[in-house]
């Protein structure tokens, strides 16, 4: 997590049920309830509260979640249950081409995290009959695409979207009905960190209600124990508070949780009133804390009083925060995602970043005659996350890299990256090694993570990479 530790999303999707159980059953013909716990999109288009990922379980056809304009392959919806819901089927309706949008053409479907075939668009539900924990629906083409041209791969500037997910499961009677899908609330307020670790763009405490646990906050003390740190939650309007879900520790990876410190022990309450200590496990499951009593008012805080220590940093991190009002989830939302997101196109405006900001970049190569596939793209964002995926295909071997997490600005041609980097391979062995002692295995494979950072430069019409990530891009 420090400035030399990097992040790693991947891609990767997760909803859930209201705290005291997963689903509720319903007499009414719309059928069973389940409350979602994280739902986010990798994209969004501006003003954000009125393209949002919410806006996908209103029933309602006139609103959707829609990219940044030009943004398309690679980008998606992610939303996740906490406890899996078993699902008979799930409906995907893409907004159609014209009237400022491009047309979607194939899309693919993660479920619980692994990756379903490429789908064509059609009219009928995409049948899944299994238990569901998460969901992640990403784009993978468009009309207006070629697979086989290099550099930029979507050279519009309309946005994509999704108006409605419908996840259908199955009645007493074996009939199919509509979940209904209760997103969480975004509340307006604004968060009051004591500290916040630098680049603040990438550990600023609004991470703590943005669904994505591999971004969070952390305190921007280096050298000392985030004990006595604390979070001030300043609401527009009173609320209540009745229980509040808390993502201890970095959830970027194991490793950068065993990192850096997590809570040990919080207090919560309104000014001027001695508040309440609560404590926590030293775990990366999402752990439920309800107060001893119901708190109201527009003004709260968060103070950490003890830490379980960091192996490397002395960093203590928050990857998120969610308040239970009695009825409903919400989070708080301050604004200022957008404003970031304004200031780094700003500045891309005015250099060579302008081409591919929230665009993916494309090279890609194939001969048949030597079974070699080569295959790689990247995607900066104005909300400063990116991803790297890479594909290596040869006759005996397949190699696949994703990366992932914060990037920040270095100059008007440099920017650093820095993440989680997963390397997935699989190495075929036809032949015998008499001086291994033994016959070898006949398939070999790797499966590693690592934490990084990398540096990268670009100019008009290049990206590269100095530490030799991919090959330069070029367009």
């Amino acid at each position: 997590m420090k400035r030399s530790i990097l992040v790693l999303s991947a891609l990767v999707f997760v909803s859930v049920f209201l705290a005291r159980g997963s689903a509720e059953a319903s007499d009414s013909k719309e059928g069973p309830v389940a409350y979602l716990e994280l739902c986010y999109a990798t994209s969004i288009n501006m003003p954000e509260e009125r393209y949002g990922p919410e806006n996908v379980f209103d029933n309602d056809p006139d609103t959707y979640w829609a990219t940044m304009p030009g943004a398309a392959p690679d980008e998606g919806l992610f939303f996740a249950f906490e406890e899996p819901i078993n699902i008979s089927s799930i409906d995907v309706k893409f907004l159609p081409g014209g009237s400022g949008f491009e047309s979607i053409s194939e899309y693919a479907i993660y479920i619980n995290g692994i990756e379903g075939p490429v789908l064509q668009l059609h009219d009928w539900p995409d049948y899944i009959d299994t238990s569901v924990k998460s969901v992640f629906i990403r784009i993978v083409y468009t009309d207006s695409m070629e697979w086989d041209e290099n550099g930029i791969r979507n050279t519009g500037n309309l946005p994509v979207g999704i108006s409605e997910v419908t996840l259908l499961v199955l009645d007493a009677e074996g009939d199919e009905i509509p979940l209904q899908v209760m997103p969480i609330r975004e509340v307006g307020g604004r968060v009051q960190a004591s500290s916040s670790l630098d680049p603040v763009e990438s550990y600023n405490p609004d991470f703590l209600f943005d669904s994505r646990p591999a971004f969070g906050w952390a305190d921007g003390n280096e050298n000392s124990s985030g004990e006595g740190e604390s979070l001030t939650f300043l609401f527009d309007q009173p609320q209540r508070i009745e229980q509040i879900k808390v993502w201890n520790g970095y959830h970027r990876s194991g490793t950068h949780f065993d990192q850096n410190e997590r809570a040990a022990s919080f207090s919560f309450g309104t000014e001027g009133e001695y508040p309440p200590l609560y404590q926590l496990e030293d775990t990366m499951d999402p752990q439920l804390i309800t107060l001893e009593t119901p708190l109201e008012g527009s003004s709260f805080t968060m103070e950490f009083l003890e830490v379980y220590e960091g192996e490397t940093y002395k960093d203590l991190v928050i990857s998120e925060l969610c308040f239970f009002n009695g009825e409903e989830w919400f989070v708080v939302n301050s604004g200022e995602s957008e404003m970031r997101k304004r200031a780094i196109l700003q500045w891309a405006q005015n250099t060579p970043a302008g081409a591919f900001i929230d665009r993916q970049v494309y090279a890609g190569s194939y001969n048949e005659y030597e079974w070699d596939y080569h295959l790689q793209t990247l995607i900066l964002r104005s909300n400063s996350s990116f991803v790297i995926w890479k594909t290596d295909e040869r006759e005996d071997s397949v190699e696949k890299m994703y990366a992932d997490g914060n990037w920040q600005i270095l100059s008007d041609n440099s920017v650093r990256i820095f993440g989680r980097l997963n390397r997935v391979a699989s190495i075929d062995q036809t032949y015998y090694d008499p001086y291994a002692g033994t016959s070898p295995d006949q398939g070999q494979s790797i499966d590693r993570m690592t934490i990084f950072s990398d540096t990268l430069q670009f100019g008009e019409g290049w990206i590269s990479s100095n530490r030799g990530m991919f090959e330069d891009f070029t367009f």
